[in-house]
């Protein structure tokens, strides 16, 4: 049966306009005036709340295989739901890694059996993969890391960084970055230790400024020499969206990401969390925040993506050497950025833009991102006006925290539509 989304806003340019969409076989068959009626058709009536494409979460660790004490596939992509996030798009840094064609394909089925919202999957390169890379297929980027962070995917071999980097431009692929400089991190990690730190407050000096800017430039070099088309991941400091900022502007193949947690928090929020805001790469300055604002909405920031990466509260309360780095985020993505709408830092088309149509574009993800007849019918209805909470131990994700607990946010998923199917929040 057609259904039929009566009387909700779309934007339109810059406005919002009153507009029917007809949703038939899991596609979006028509937008059509508001109130018009049709025979056999189910009628949900949206009372004027926005309707936008469903987000694309193109970051999420989702801990599937090796990590399910953490996170699966069920509570994962509930907690996707809830956040408005109707795909998804999965780190390789699992246990094991996925650096082959057959974990890729183990992954798949169980993202397949177990997910409520569509998936798809980065691969991770790594210094032993060469092959599997050149061959390798169901995938939309290669992952690396510049950094240690987790896992064994780090590569700071130049041979092989080129290596991976032609491989890509040879496959029109993307190659995703983790930026930060492992020199830098363990010079700062043998200091760290010496003067006795031992507290999450340290971590943006031992995951400094430094160390992202110097790996940025080494790939933003290693781009200009290859010539691939390059992501950033998770981009933290000034220095780092300047940089990016000024290779677009020499008109290099480079886009990026900012994540929740970087917008929305600073260093200081370790004084009061601990660990439970310990992430790599780290919380930066105030003045590190105000420059990724301003990436958001000049354009130099391509992506708002969560690298939610969830642990459990017994991992996250051991000693600062002990406790694992990264934070849930999907839960929270839609309502951080809609109360920053109702606040007047952002408006909707970043929204749109950042999350649902570039990374669409991106990827590669057809049918995604966009409401326009014949694309897929993912969709979330939202109510700017409704006010929420966020609380730990009332959430989707398996490890049922947030490091924004406590946070009042107005602007919610009301519905959420997945292949024109009703499945959450």
């Amino acid at each position: 049966m057609e259904l039929a989304l009566d009387n909700c806003m779309l934007l339109e340019g810059d406005k919002l306009v009153l507009k029917q969409v007809v949703i038939n076989s899991g596609k979006i068959s028509e937008i059509n005036e508001v109130g018009e009626q049709r025979q056999g058709v189910e009628f949900i009536y949206c009372n004027g709340n926005v309707l936008l494409p469903g987000l694309i979460d193109a970051h999420v660790h989702f801990r599937v295989p090796g990590g399910e004490h953490k996170e699966d596939w069920i509570s994962g992509s509930k907690a996707a739901l809830a956040g408005g996030i109707t795909t998804v798009v999965d780190m390789p840094n699992t246990s094991p890694s996925c650096t082959t064609q057959a974990l890729l394909n183990e992954k798949k089925k169980i993202a397949e059996r177990d997910g409520l919202c569509n998936s798809f999957f980065h691969f991770g390169a790594s210094n032993n993969n060469a092959i599997e890379l050149e061959q390798v297929h169901g995938i939309i980027s290669f992952k690396i890391f510049l950094g240690s962070s987790t896992g064994d995917l780090l590569v700071t071999d130049e041979e092989k960084l080129k290596k991976i980097f032609s491989t890509a431009k040879e496959r029109n692929m993307v190659v995703a970055v983790h930026a930060e400089d492992e020199e830098i991190i363990q010079k700062n990690i043998k200091k760290a230790k010496e003067l006795g730190w031992n507290h999450a407050k340290y971590h943006s000096s031992i995951r400094d400024n430094e160390a992202e800017f110097k790996s940025i430039e080494k790939a933003l070099s290693l781009q200009s020499e290859i010539g691939n088309r390059l992501h950033v991941c998770h981009v933290s400091t000034k220095e780092g969206i300047e940089l990016i900022r000024k290779a677009k502007q020499d008109e290099q193949a480079v886009t990026c990401e900012v994540t929740p947690h970087h917008l929305f928090l600073d260093e200081s929020a370790t004084e009061e969390l601990g660990n439970f805001a310990k992430m790599n790469p780290s919380l930066k300055s105030k003045r590190d925040v105000e420059a990724l604002w301003k990436g958001v909405r000049d354009g130099t920031a391509d992506l708002i993506a969560t690298d939610h990466a969830p642990h459990t509260l017994a991992e996250k309360e051991k000693n600062y050497w002990e406790a694992p780095s990264g934070v849930p985020g999907c839960e929270t993505l839609l309502p951080l950025l809609l109360n920053a709408v109702n606040e007047g830092k952002i408006g909707l088309k970043h929204i749109i833009e950042l999350c649902c149509e570039n990374p669409a574009k991106l990827y590669g993800l057809k049918g995604k991102g966009f409401i326009k007849e014949g694309m897929d019918a993912d969709l979330v209805l939202v109510d700017l006006k409704k006010e929420i909470i966020i609380e730990n131990g009332n959430l989707f994700t398996k490890c049922n925290w947030s490091p924004f607990s406590g946070w009042s946010l107005k602007g919610v998923a009301e519905k959420v539509f997945v292949q024109g199917k009703e499945v959450g929040p």
